[in-house]
């Protein structure tokens, strides 16, 4: 079963070597496609060094639509451009596919061991901790069954996922993804946190959180 690496960025020139430097080095997919949202950095020349980048408009769903559209492989991975597969990850998401499975995750662990983030990283074992960080992926079939990402809601992840529940039990692997900790770190542990769990919270209540989502969730480089 071949593994289509899809990779949104925007302005993530800080990030996106050393996760394509780390796909090639030890995972070796059978196919990497960045899909760029515009960036104004050196992400695209950068990224550009190790495989093929498709520039398209900004919206992380758009991007990995359209990363859908061009990708060949049987199983998607939708990888954020600031975090790194655990060793053998690859391996491990043919084996549980190979298993009867139809999609799943990883659990995440941050690039900072601060004791708050370490006991945040022990959520992600729960499904209702599931974001776009911690690397889904799914069967060909299956992401044509839920007829992609939403490109209209204000969590594309959560809503992905949500829906993806509904039709197939998604597999969480108890291997670590390493994610950065920008966020928490720059906008504040806490703070992130009670942010996340205020936003998530009310839109699985049915709240419309976009003019929410802009004021309180701003993109972080």
């Amino acid at each position: 079963m071949k593994i289509s690496v899809i990779i949104p960025t925007f302005n993530e020139e800080r990030t996106i070597h050393e996760t394509l430097e780390n796909l090639s080095a030890f995972h070796k997919p059978d196919e990497v496609i960045v899909v760029d949202g515009g960036s104004t950095d050196q992400t695209v020349s950068l990224a550009s060094e190790w495989t093929t980048v498709i520039q398209t408009s900004k919206g992380r769903a758009h991007q990995m639509n359209i990363g859908f559209g061009q990708a060949k492989g049987d199983i998607l991975l939708f990888l954020h451009a600031d975090t790194i597969l655990p060793a053998g990850g690859l391996e491990t998401i043919r084996q549980k596919i190979s298993e009867g499975g139809h999609a799943g995750r990883f659990r995440m662990k941050f690039d900072d061991r601060r004791w708050l983030l370490r006991f945040y990283e022990s959520y992600t074992r729960f499904h209702f901790f599931s974001y776009g960080d911690q690397a889904f992926f799914v069967t060909r079939e299956f992401f044509q069954k839920l007829d992609g990402f939403n490109e209209i809601v204000p969590f594309e992840d959560v809503d992905f996922y949500k829906r993806l529940r509904t039709v197939t039990k998604p597999v969480i692997i108890k291997d670590s993804v390493t994610t950065s900790a920008r966020r928490f770190c720059g906008i504040g542990c806490l703070r992130q946190k009670f942010i996340n769990l205020f936003l998530v919270g009310l839109y699985y209540m049915g709240w419309n959180v976009f003019k929410y989502r802009e004021k309180m969730y701003p993109d972080v480089r």
